[in-house]
């Protein structure tokens, strides 16, 4: 179920009610049961696909509880692992991985070429495949105690304002969110009412309006121009609009019923560096990947590499340079079962590696041409250097294959560049609309006026954004990008 479907809609009206008159010790109960209303509405098949193994990581959890011989609690955990990973693999790297077999055996010798199994996707599968692991993880490390609660473990899988794209928050921060008493807010119902007209407006009038330049200009880039220029950066805009406008009504719906998500994205577009980007863009997957991927990778590296120097570089920078290319590699593959996924991951892992590795050598070029005495400009360049390598690795990420983005690129910095300097004007100030909107609700908490404006204004302005919506948004419908995630 689309939170843009009419279905929803009503879904959401029956639910959010009926939930403030069910009787505390029943809330959980009932709000489960929507999630797998929710899930299942339209293909039920996806329940038991999220059941088996929300079931086995939930068995393997309380096992790992009562274990304590080592040897015993790693073997738990890698059969949790492979039960958590095990529907994601199936319906989502099966024929990946396939394809690549098959083409290496064909090396050896003549092989059958391979054929697809064709199975349909399983909405949200990264998602709370993700939940599965960093829970099973923690409970193994021991910094969560399992849930012996089955109930509650069952609804921080399947809550339903996050079961298909995030946030992907820990079960040590939303279990004790999950089992707080709720009570009617009216102050925080408007809060979230608030963060899902902005989720909407992000997504309906400025995402699925510039799709349909995008769309065009990636389905025919031989026509080169600049055209293709503006089709990247719109598709930055157009990515970052759609799933961060799915978060802001993920985390607008959670507040309404009582609950505060995790953050997932703080103005990335504004990052000085790759890895501040990384610190604001689809934050709870970032610092998923940071604590459960990187770190230990890295720690295993650094383990087993000699401290002495190599290549005059010494363990530290390898470790990293190791951990953070493999972790940005699978960050891709996350992503997406394709190779442009995977070379976009390893683009940000290689340009990473090499900026920590060149960050002294940097530091002492910037003072060298005196940069450091003009911080407004030296902050400026950064921002623009980051924001067009973010929007240069984005067509990989949007393309269908590396050949089509090759292609995309060389036409983007061919000669044609100016053979059709039409510029799409309303395309464009939409996006500088939206900039100023981001502005304004990013400096309105320091200025205090607008909490202080008297409730009936307020829902005024509110009204006159859904007008503003309603005019602006394409009458066609377009999907959240991330629900093929």
């Amino acid at each position: 179920m689309s939170f843009l479907s009419i279905e929803f809609l009503i879904f959401a009206a029956c639910v959010i009610p009926l939930f403030f008159l069910i009787p505390a010790r029943w809330k959980w109960l009932f709000l489960l049961a929507a999630s797998l209303v929710f899930y299942g509405f339209g293909r039920a098949w996806n329940i038991v696909w999220l059941a088996l193994p929300a079931i086995s990581v939930y068995f393997v959890g309380l096992a790992l509880g009562r274990a304590g011989r080592p040897g015993t609690r790693r073997r738990l955990l890698v059969l949790g692992i492979v039960a958590g990973l095990s529907v994601l693999f199936l319906f989502k790297y099966s024929d990946f991985f396939g394809r690549i077999l098959f083409a290496a055996a064909g090396l050896f010798g003549k092989a059958p070429a391979y054929r697809p199994l064709g199975w349909a996707y399983v909405a949200g599968v990264s998602f709370f495949s993700f939940r599965l692991l960093s829970y099973l993880i923690d409970v193994y490390r021991g910094t969560l105690p399992a849930e012996k609660h089955a109930g509650y473990f069952f609804l921080y899988v399947a809550y339903f304002p996050q079961l298909l794209m995030g946030p992907i928050d820990r079960a040590a921060r939303f279990l004790p969110e999950l089992k707080k008493k709720i009570s009617f807010d009216f102050g925080r119902i408007e809060s979230g009412f608030g963060l899902i007209v902005w989720g909407l407006f992000k997504k309906m009038a400025v995402a699925d309006r510039l799709a349909l330049f995008v769309d065009s200009v990636f389905s025919n880039p031989q026509a080169g121009g600049l055209s293709l220029v503006f089709g990247a950066y719109f598709f930055a805009f157009q990515i970052y609009c759609d799933f961060s406008g799915y978060s802001d009504i993920a985390i607008g719906l959670s507040r309404i019923l009582g609950y505060e998500s995790t953050e997932n994205f703080r103005t990335p577009y504004a990052s000085r560096s790759v890895a501040e980007f990384w610190s604001r863009w689809h934050i709870s997957l970032s610092t998923w990947l940071r604590d459960y991927l990187f770190l230990p990778l890295a720690y295993g590296v650094m383990r087993r590499i000699p401290s002495t120097s190599r290549l005059s570089a010494h363990a530290d920078v390898w470790a990293y340079g190791i951990g953070i290319v493999l972790t940005m590699g699978l960050a891709g593959l996350w992503h997406g079962a394709a190779w442009t996924f995977v070379i976009w991951g390893l683009m940000y892992g290689l340009l990473l590696f090499l900026s920590n590795a060149t960050k002294k050598l940097r530091r002492r070029l910037v003072r060298k041409i005196g940069l450091h005495r003009r911080p407004a400009f030296h902050h400026g360049l950064q921002v623009f250097l980051t924001f067009n390598f973010v929007c240069f690795a984005w067509v990989f990420f949007r393309s269908e294959s590396l050949a089509a983005a090759g292609g995309y690129l060389r036409r983007m910095f061919g000669p044609s560049l100016f053979a059709e300097p039409r510029i799409p004007v309303f395309h464009l100030l939409l996006v500088l609309l939206f900039i100023g909107f981001e502005a304004f609700r990013k400096a309105a908490p320091r200025w205090n006026w607008p909490e202080r404006l008297p409730r009936p204004l307020k829902i005024a302005g509110l009204a006159l954004f859904l007008c503003l919506i309603a005019i602006l948004a394409v009458d066609t419908h377009n999907e959240f990008i991330y629900a093929t995630f």
